[in-house]
């Protein structure tokens, strides 16, 4: 807990000195900012609030969509929770799939086993991978030479998102069609603690393990038997990236930003997306702005491009963090309030 504070406070610190630096380097101030929200429209920026409650709903839904598949009645609003753990704490933490444990809490809690938590969440972060890298090859065909206006140093990190998320997608394959990692590190924890000489503790963590890898792999099964499965669990994720991404395109719009444009505002963010999604950085905060504003820059001018990522960015992730974190502090009262009534 000490470390999910910390982690907390440091992003919300990196997140002022970003939004600092913004108003700092394009020389934009608060009041002219505050001024262009006022005269957005309000039709536009309804929308792009509608989009950011799709990213945590698509989400959700694709969680719900396996556990149901593999035998557990999981129920809709439990799914936007799952989704809001995840999204949270992928926000505050150094890592794009830092949310996976936090949500895998409260599917525990509701009763559902830790191999099935496990198996659903590798599934949706494959699915979720492949989502972003079919965006990014759809953006390069049409608009390559977006990619090509950037600098080295945004280059580099496009490319290297894209090279982590291949990685990635083969990990968890193998992992899906391969047991034995997992079943390697287990043992590997099973013989330190008999090494210490706990002898009863290792027996019991061995047993424990054999009827996970079990029921993990009862699970794989049971997934892979349906085929509809993976393919409607990456259309829900490519429609929560999407949603993500139109945030961007409608506040474009919102803020008198040509609609002949949105197609290339739409490829900028989803280079944006590729490039900052595995930056070691809480949230990707500062990252992503950095990449925004070069992508948009050369299409908008500076000044525009530093009001369309604070006004993105403050939809797209802070308002998006701060309905998250509501969603998983009220999620776990119920859960303790569920737990002293039983009690």
């Amino acid at each position: 807990m000490k470390k999910k504070v910390l982690w907390a406070v440091f992003s919300l610190c990196l997140s002022i000195l970003t939004i600092n630096a913004l108003f700092y380097n394009s020389g934009l101030s608060l009041p002219e900012f505050l001024q262009d929200l006022k005269e957005a429209s309000p039709r536009w920026l309804f929308l792009a609030g509608l989009c950011m409650l799709a990213f945590i709903f698509f989400e959700g839904r694709a969680l719900v969509l396996i556990l149901r598949t593999l035998g557990y009645p999981a129920k809709k609003r439990r799914g936007f929770l799952y989704a809001s753990a995840d999204i949270y704490f992928s926000s505050i933490t150094p890592s794009a799939s830092g949310g996976q444990p936090a949500s895998a809490y409260f599917m525990r809690k509701d009763g559902i086993s830790g191999a099935a938590a496990t198996v659903t969440l590798i599934i949706n972060l494959t699915m979720y991978t492949l989502a972003i890298i079919t965006l990014g090859f759809v953006s390069v065909i049409c608009f390559p030479d977006i990619f090509f206006k950037y600098e080295l140093s945004c280059k580099i990190m496009i490319l290297f998102g894209i090279t982590i998320m291949f990685a990635m997608t083969v990990f968890f394959i193998l992992l899906l069609k391969n047991q034995s990692v997992i079943l390697k590190v287990g043992s590997l924890i099973v013989k330190a603690i008999k090494k210490f000489g706990f002898k009863a503790a290792a027996e019991k963590a061995k047993a424990r393990l054999d009827s996970t890898i079990e029921n993990y792999n009862n699970c794989v099964a049971t997934a892979a038997g349906k085929k509809g499965l993976l393919t409607k669990t990456f259309f829900l994720n490519l429609a929560q990236r999407a949603a993500q991404i139109l945030v961007t395109v409608f506040c474009h719009f919102a803020m008198g930003g040509s609609l002949m444009d949105g197609p290339r505002v739409f490829a900028v963010q989803t280079y944006t997306v590729i490039g900052s999604n595995f930056i070691p950085v809480p949230g990707a905060v500062g990252i992503s702005e950095y990449l925004m504003y070069y992508g948009h820059s050369t299409m908008l001018g500076d000044e525009a491009s530093y009001s369309l990522a604070l006004l993105s960015r403050g939809i797209s992730f802070y308002t998006c963090s701060a309905i998250s974190i509501f969603t998983v502090i009220l999620g776990y009262i119920l859960i303790r309030l569920k737990k002293n009534t039983e009690e």
